[in-house]
């Protein structure tokens, strides 16, 4: 089996997860890490013994020639990074979630990986959690009989919480298609996150297949409860990331199912070694992030939007540009300050 180098562009929180999958493997060497924060690049290197460290993403590329490259920088740089990676030559790409706040270079990424031959997954862990595989293993097992709907509330942002839950309801259902979707959305602040233009609540129906299975989501600021149901037939699953019970006729079962801790490179690994394709290929987060615009573009011309959606543009930043979601008050990110100073600073550049 093949040894690879691997290097990570963004060196905050997110990016000790994947140094953990890197330092945890016998097949990988983590080489190279890159920040434009020096202090934050230096603890970062130190702490997972990374000798060559780098401010310019394009000269790291360059130098190192890393074989996978991990992205975890703020949302609106993923795709432009994880472009640069792909047309550096690099094997395989793991983007952060979500894979941008717009429709257009995700699409523009997706087909470029495809083209060169790239391993492109997203991290959307979640299809790792012990209890969506419990739940997927109940559906396909016909537990409940053909599910019928979702049911989900939680807090958090549609970028945040329902890049990963869409994701992993599609997951748990074995990746169906969408059909339509009916959205809308709150901001009556100048809210952000991790750099994004965001919302205060969202609410949505998403219809998926040929079964019409509805997914109703619901996301507001502040709610706690991020359990969620799925209904068929012959019974209900409540479950969560850790776990699921199944509510039928018989009784109440709650099935086991084991975390995977470092299955997500290990299947990234043997994908590359031509093995089945990942569970998280850039393809499927398409899907997710189709979804997601599409509610937003739902809003923003309030009706019902159906594939194909392919249009490059956020509808929400649209919207907030065009003066149709008033709000008050002064800009802020509710995850990380400084993402917000870089976003404003890169939309002044921008209009300039």
């Amino acid at each position: 089996m093949s040894h690879f180098t691997a290097a990570v562009i963004g060196t905050g929180g997110i990016a000790k997860a994947h140094a953990l999958y890197y330092t945890g493997s016998d097949r990988v060497d983590l080489v190279a890490g890159c920040d434009f924060n020096e202090g934050r690049l230096n603890a970062y290197c130190d702490t997972h013994g990374i000798a060559r460290r780098y401010t310019d993403y394009q000269a790291m590329l360059a130098e190192v020639q890393p074989d996978i490259v991990s992205v975890c920088t703020w949302n609106p740089t993923h795709m432009e990074l994880a472009i640069a990676a792909i047309e550096s030559g690099a094997k395989a790409v793991i983007s952060e979630k979500p894979m941008s706040d717009e429709l257009g270079g995700p699409m523009d990424a997706v087909a470029l990986a495809e083209e060169r031959g790239c391993h492109f997954v997203v991290h959307h862990q979640t299809r790792f959690c012990a209890g969506y595989n419990a739940t997927r293993e109940m559906v396909a097992a016909g537990a409940i009989g053909r599910p019928v709907s979702i049911h989900w509330r939680s807090g958090g942002g549609m970028l945040n919480m329902a890049s990963h839950l869409i994701d992993a309801y599609r997951w748990i259902l074995g990746n169906p298609d969408w059909t339509d979707v009916l959205g809308w959305i709150q901001r009556h602040t100048n809210r952000f996150e991790r750099g994004s233009y965001a919302e205060e609540k969202t609410h949505a129906l998403i219809r998926f297949g040929e079964d019409e299975m509805i997914l109703s989501m619901d996301l507001e600021d502040g709610v706690k409860y991020r359990e969620s149901r799925l209904s068929g037939p012959d019974g209900i699953i409540n479950f969560n990331r850790e776990q699921a019970v199944l509510v039928n006729s018989e009784g109440i079962h709650e099935p086991k199912a084991s975390p995977q801790p470092n299955g997500y490179l290990a299947e990234l690994l043997a994908w590359m070694d031509g093995g089945p394709v990942h569970r998280n290929v850039a393809s499927q987060a398409l899907v997710t992030q189709q979804i997601m615009m599409a509610i937003y573009e739902s809003a923003r011309t309030r009706s019902m939007v159906m594939p194909p959606f392919v249009k490059r543009e956020s509808p929400l930043e649209e919207m907030i540009l065009a003066g149709e979601l008033p709000y008050e008050g002064e800009p802020y990110d509710c995850r990380i300050p400084a993402a917000l100073e870089y976003a404003l600073e890169q939309r002044a550049t921008n209009r300039a």
